[in-house]
């Protein structure tokens, strides 16, 4: 029995971050079912309740250690883990588990991350020093291969998949009529779903946003559905929102709740289109087929509805409603065979990121 220990941004209630670790641990069960998995995480009660697998307390140093010097292989992500603009803290800590891991002499692979932005210079050195030992890396986009060859990476170890979460099947709706029906929007009329977080200055974004919303909504005779994926983080944007909206003849909700991937899928699944600046609300649209806008405030979100061949609608700092609203009328009932080709070929590069990882792991 393979024995694996995973690091990431898990326990924390981040809608997005859960989604990358289901699909992670579904697309290793699918290849090894009982294999042996230990989840480092924020808060691993929750990890261990959710997901069905062993869970250590990220900062329980002797514990990790142990688990790390067992372990066949340790795997760092999925997601947006080696980045300095939400602390440099949060990278050296990613970056002391590739380290370490190394220093016992376990195998490392980096699992579909996407990698920066990284701007200080002594953390690009920091970060070529330690993925340069790690023994494969597969990143979610080319842009992220891209940064790691301008850090000086090598690029032998380097391979384009795809995020994650695109390896989800698609959830039945019905659940997410049940949830919508319940926060008071009527399943069966058209809704349009919005997806917003906290960023610095963004109040300009979520006025255009809330004016493009409400004419939107006048023109399709469409109901509006506000839905945090990190309760604690997407709140205070998501009231922000509603409270900017206009007046309008349809119903706006706030849709909170103790949600699961599957419950998330199947509720965007119920919109007619998405307005999101969250990366995996954008990702799990494309799941299910919803057509999606973006809005920038990271290269990430750039990168993803650029391999999709698509692109954002705007970015915080210069979202104008009009060029949603138009934006919004070309893809309202439209065909999305483009994009949905593209995304079939992504998920078939999503389902490598685990053949890889067990290519790796037997590799003498």
């Amino acid at each position: 029995m393979s024995k694996i220990v995973i690091s990431g941004y898990y326990g924390f209630n981040n809608a997005g971050d859960e989604a990358l670790l289901s699909a992670i641990l579904a697309s290793l069960r699918a290849i090894e079912p009982d294999v042996d998995i230990t989840v480092i995480s924020g808060n691993p009660g929750n990890t261990i309740a959710m997901h069905q697998v062993k869970s250590l307390y990220r900062f329980a140093a002797v514990r990790l250690l142990k688990a790390i010097g067992e372990a066949d292989l340790v795997i760092s992500g999925g997601g947006s883990l080696l980045q300095d603009v939400t602390s440099k803290r949060s990278l050296l800590y990613y970056l002391s588990i590739i380290a370490a891991a190394k220093c016992k002499g376990r195998k490392v692979m980096l699992f579909a991350q996407g990698i920066g932005p990284i701007r200080n210079r002594f953390m690009r050195l920091l970060t070529r020093t330690v993925c340069n030992k790690a023994d494969l890396i597969t990143v979610r986009d080319r842009d992220s291969a891209e940064e790691l060859e301008r850090m000086g990476v090598s690029v032998e170890n380097v391979e384009i998949t795809a995020d994650s979460v695109l390896t989800l099947n698609p959830a039945s709706k019905l659940k997410g009529k049940e949830f919508l029906s319940k926060a008071g929007l009527d399943p069966y009329r058209p809704i349009i779903g919005v997806s917003v977080r906290e960023w610095p200055d963004n109040q300009h974004c979520l006025e255009q946003i809330a004016i493009a919303l409400g004419s939107i909504s006048d023109r399709f005779n469409a109901q509006i559905a506000v839905l945090p994926l990190q309760v604690s983080m997407d709140m205070k944007a998501s009231q922000i929102l509603m409270n900017y909206l206009p007046k309008t003849r349809n119903k706006v909700v706030l849709v909170k709740g103790k949600y699961s991937t599957e419950d998330f899928l199947s509720i965007i699944g119920c919109f007619r289109l998405l307005i999101g600046m969250r990366l995996h609300a954008l990702i799990f649209a494309a799941v299910m087929k919803v057509p999606l806008m973006a809005v920038s405030y990271d290269p990430k979100v750039d990168s993803f509805v650029k391999e999709i061949g698509a692109r954002a609608v705007g970015t915080v700092a210069d979202l104008d409603a009009e060029r949603v609203v138009q934006a919004a009328e070309m893809l309202w009932g439209a065909e999305q065979t483009l994009q949905e080709q593209r995304i079939a070929e992504m998920r078939k590069l999503a389902q490598s990121n685990a053949v890889k990882a067990f290519n790796l792991l037997h590799r003498k």
